[in-house]
């Protein structure tokens, strides 16, 4: 018989369990084991498709670029890194390399400028805003092949409408051969691609000054700030996450643009336009050396790879800085 002053047990008194049961955990464990497998089961095919057009390409494309190239009388045959050393001593190789540089950096920095400014004017309210909205964005989304033949005809020398406009006005003496001449080439292959690509950064701008609260704003001009120092103070540092993201994005995507210089150009006069695509594709394409084509390849994608590393070494830095950087990314 219990005595009436003993304790009832733990369990009983404070109202806890005895513990999950086993049954139940081993339900839930293979439920959950079952969710997993079929989660790879759905995502297994797009995983196989990128292997396959991506990883394949790219491990085949390495080995490749250590061997000689094939002949009738011989296969073949493993060279080290000979035909990385051929790129990188090839006399062209430092023209090239600085074409690349003038063109990326010369591109983004146009597009960036561009961008805010037209960023800038589109966040205020005018008549017809809408329509000027649609109207920016064209140039972003028209193929690159039509821009670059496009803007081949109206640099064209005889009957261009750049040369026309300039004969028009009075300016005759200007007019010339600007895709002929090495001292305008690169320039008027810039013009077109900060043409093409600054829509981009206008959308990112123009979307980051929307998300700015206004009474930022209505509190600076009690202060007595003008639209100067609104600029400085509040609309430029609240878009630095925005602005150097998009900045070295636009670096990696330039860097690989292609479609202009080739048909506009072909990298000349002189080779006073190619770039790494363009050496690449002329390397493989024009002198058949299709193994330091490959070289070529592995070492423009060097470069695209510090780009991506320096993006993300610059977007962790602004995650410890601002912690909210981290949910919107």
């Amino acid at each position: 018989m219990t005595s009436l002053t003993e304790k009832p047990p733990r369990y009983a008194a404070t109202g806890q369990s005895r513990g999950p049961e086993p049954t139940k955990s081993k339900f839930m464990a293979s439920q959950s084991m079952r969710d997993n497998l079929l989660a790879y089961a759905f995502s297994a095919p797009a995983i196989l498709s990128i292997v396959l057009v991506l990883f394949y390409p790219i491990t085949r494309l390495f080995i490749a670029s250590f061997y000689s190239p094939p002949t009738f009388t011989r296969s073949s045959e493993f060279i080290g890194w000979k035909n990385y050393v051929e790129v990188l001593t090839d006399p062209i190789f430092p023209s090239v390399l600085f074409n690349t540089l003038t063109w990326t950096f010369g591109v983004t920095v146009g597009q960036v400028i561009i961008g805010m400014y037209f960023a800038l004017l589109l966040h205020q309210k005018f008549p017809g805003r809408w329509l000027v909205r649609s109207l920016v964005i064209i140039p972003w989304v028209l193929p690159g092949i039509v821009v670059a033949v496009t803007w081949r005809f109206m640099y064209s020398e005889d009957f261009g409408l750049i040369n026309i406009a300039l004969k028009s006005s009075g300016l005759g003496q200007l007019a010339h051969s600007w895709l002929g001449d090495k001292q305008t080439a690169m320039a008027a292959v810039i013009i077109v691609g900060i043409w093409k690509g600054f829509a981009f950064y206008t959308l990112m701008f123009l979307a980051g000054m929307q998300t700015i609260p206004k009474d930022l704003y209505e509190a600076a001009k009690i202060d007595g700030a003008n639209g100067r120092q609104q600029l400085f103070g509040i609309t430029l540092p609240l878009l630095k996450p925005i602005i150097i993201t998009s900045t070295v994005l636009g670096l990696i995507w330039t860097s690989n643009f292609f479609d202009a210089i080739f048909v506009m150009t072909g990298g000349g006069p002189a080779r006073s336009t190619e770039t790494m695509p363009m050496f690449i594709y002329n390397t493989g394409f024009s002198f058949y050396r299709i193994e330091k084509a490959m070289a070529g390849s592995n070492i423009l994608m060097v470069i695209v790879l510090l780009l991506l590393a320096m993006y993300l070494i610059i977007l962790r830095a602004m995650k410890k800085r601002s912690p909210t950087i981290e949910g919107e990314a």
